[in-house]
């Protein structure tokens, strides 16, 4: 230690030195001796990496066939066997696909393949179960579905036929073979509704006109005349220069009781035949050909309308004849209404002077009223006509005069007291 004095008391001062001397630093030779030293590792024999090395080998090697027998292998089977399919030596495509199927059973269109390789050699049963096979678990396959569905028709089961090929309608609604051959399925199971149902899809989905036309032909066949002449609307919409499909059209319309010339259909709120509400005269007359009248008569309207006291003009045409026979009205110059006694005139519907009494068209009128003298008022459904009648029969079916009016809204220009429906004061 370093001395020095104390400046106060003379007397020396101990210090601690400020490094450790080299005799005192680290471990002394006794402590070494006392030591215990590690011992040395144990020496890995070289068997044991080899034995590491075999069998990481032959886990390599295992996985590495697993690998190519799982996936590799099938799938040169698949290409192989599609080749042989291609070149229709389908009972070795088969074989081939079933050696797939013991590799990977999961394969979901093994079963398809193998049915579609026993139908193309004849085994139809056969291929019939497999296809039924695939669709356990490939539920939506429409191609599966509409192979099945033929099958069963081939074989003469047109009520399972029928089944699939609905099914797989479902599934696609906009395959024309499909629908055709379920209309086919149905027509053969006798069940018309699901017939004429898949031939008006059919109808929609072709292109050529005389396709939609024979669609047309077997809808009337089945008695389905308002789905035929949608179908030949279609027909004609695809070939407006042809006739054929017109001449379609109005056979369904006659079927239906509808008027299969347009000269004699009643528009309601708009027109009778080619006569408008509204027209002036000169387009009037020329609506019906040009010609004149064959009477005309000059008087004021009236009743208790609000049109009461206006005068009117009344122009007729094919007087006397009752199929023909026309009354047009004028106010002002213009078309006001138009009324007739024929029974050719009737709306699209169907809805005429024949028919309007009937119980099955109640439906078709917004109301039934009672007039002075005995006289009945018809309304149809959303204005614009008015039929009317007297003298009905017991049952009310029928009446002995009948007539009908067009007009704008729901109310006639006259109250109706007595036919021929208006009454007129003098002129004079």
């Amino acid at each position: 230690m370093d001395k020095d004095k104390n400046e106060f008391t003379g007397e020396e001062n101990i210090r601690c030195p400020d490094e450790a001397p080299e005799e005192q630093k680290g471990v002394t030779e006794e402590e070494r001796r006392w030591s215990v030293k590690s011992p040395p590792p144990p020496r890995v024999p070289r068997c044991v990496f080899a034995a590491l090395a075999l069998i990481l080998a032959a886990a390599f090697a295992g996985g590495g066939w697993w690998y190519y027998r799982a996936n590799v292998l099938p799938e040169k089977y698949y290409l192989r066997a599609s080749a042989l399919f291609k070149a229709e030596e389908y009972a070795r495509a088969e074989e081939l696909y079933q050696k797939i199927m013991e590799i990977k059973p999961e394969r979901r269109d093994l079963f398809y393949h193998i049915g579609f390789c026993r139908e193309k050699m004849g085994d139809l049963p056969g291929a019939m179960e497999y296809y039924e096979r695939h669709l356990k678990s490939a539920d939506g396959d429409v191609k599966a579905m509409a192979r099945l569905g033929w099958l069963y028709m081939e074989r003469g089961d047109f009520e399972r036929a029928l089944k699939w090929l609905k099914e797989a309608g479902k599934h696609n609604n906009d395959e024309p073979d499909i629908w055709r051959m379920t209309a086919e399925a149905a027509e053969k199971a006798g069940d018309g509704g699901e017939a004429a149902a898949a031939l008006s899809r059919l109808a929609e989905l072709e292109k050529e006109p005389e396709k939609i036309m024979e669609c047309g032909r077997r809808l009337i066949r089945l008695g389905a005349y308002r789905r035929a002449l949608t179908a030949y609307a279609l027909a004609a919409e695809a070939a407006p220069e042809d006739k054929a499909p017109i001449h379609g059209m109005n056979a369904a319309r006659a079927m239906l009781g509808l008027p299969t010339d347009r000269r004699y259909l009643i528009t309601p709120g708009t027109a009778l035949g080619a006569v408008r509400l509204g027209a002036e005269k000169a387009e009037a007359k020329e609506s019906l050909g040009g010609g004149s009248p064959d009477s005309k008569e000059f008087a004021l309207v009236g009743g208790k309308s609000m049109l009461a006291g206006h005068p009117v003009e009344i122009w007729t045409y094919h007087k006397g004849d009752p199929e023909r026979e026309i009354r047009i009205i004028f106010i002002g110059g213009r078309v006001s209404e138009i009324e007739t006694a024929s029974p050719l005139y009737k709306t699209e519907e169907g809805l005429g002077l024949s028919n309007f009494l009937l119980a099955k068209n109640a439906g078709k009128l917004k109301w039934r009223r009672e007039a002075r003298g005995g006289a009945l008022l018809c309304l149809a459904k959303g204005g614009g006509l008015t039929f009317y009648a007297l003298g009905l029969t017991d049952d009310g079916s029928d009446a002995a005069e009948k007539r009908l009016r067009v007009h704008h809204g729901d109310v006639s220009i006259d109250n109706v007291d007595d036919l021929p429906l208006m009454r007129f004061q003098s002129s004079r």
